[in-house]
């Protein structure tokens, strides 16, 4: 609760002229904001930009921020929206899991604890990078940010059954897309 009292002073410093504040919102912020964008986008160049355009965005809106939820949630749900406005004007390719079969050629047999943890991070992520934009955000919330299903419900204006019953589906569909290369991988 400390630190959501700590953006709302900051805040209401920014609103009331002190805008060089705004620098240590985005700097306790940005590596929040920046992951979650990366996540969704899959290209650093573009998540870089991305975010510094979030943080503009919320600059300019901040005296809408009405204080009812935490300003990461506020600054979250901005962040996601645009990420899927910008996924929407782009039709995103997905990574298919062929090129394992190259990439397990290439790492040393030597070492086969590192080799399975490496190929099923690889694995995992190109699995994630096939979901569609919204379900890829759900994931990022819950898993690599650890918010709760209330939290990610705040942020994404879906209902708390909703988040969890889309939570289920693609844990489903992740494992479903996963199972067969960790079983290869099991019997080798």
């Amino acid at each position: 609760m400390k630190q959501d009292l700590e953006d709302i002073y900051w805040i209401n410093e920014i609103l009331e002229g002190k805008t060089e504040i705004y620098r240590s919102l985005v700097d306790k912020h940005k590596n929040s904001v920046f992951s979650l964008v990366l996540g969704m986008l899959k290209n650093r160049e573009e998540a870089e930009e991305t975010a510094q355009d979030i943080f503009l965005k919320v600059y300019k809106a901040l005296s809408q921020f009405k204080k009812e939820s935490k300003f990461s949630t506020w600054l979250y749900r901005i962040a996601y929206n645009e990420c899927l406005s910008l996924l929407r004007k782009r039709k995103k390719v997905s990574v298919s899991l062929d090129s394992m079969h190259e990439l397990q050629a290439d790492i040393n047999d030597d070492d086969e604890r590192w080799q399975n943890h490496e190929l099923r991070s690889v694995a995992l992520h190109e699995a994630i990078g096939k979901l569609q934009d919204n379900e890829r955000g759900l994931i990022h919330f819950y898993y690599f940010e650890n918010m709760s299903v209330n939290e990610i419900s705040g942020i994404t204006g879906l209902s708390v059954s909703n988040v969890k019953i889309r939570l289920f589906r693609i844990r489903k569909q992740l494992y479903e897309e996963l199972f067969p290369f960790f079983n290869n991988l099991a019997e080798e």
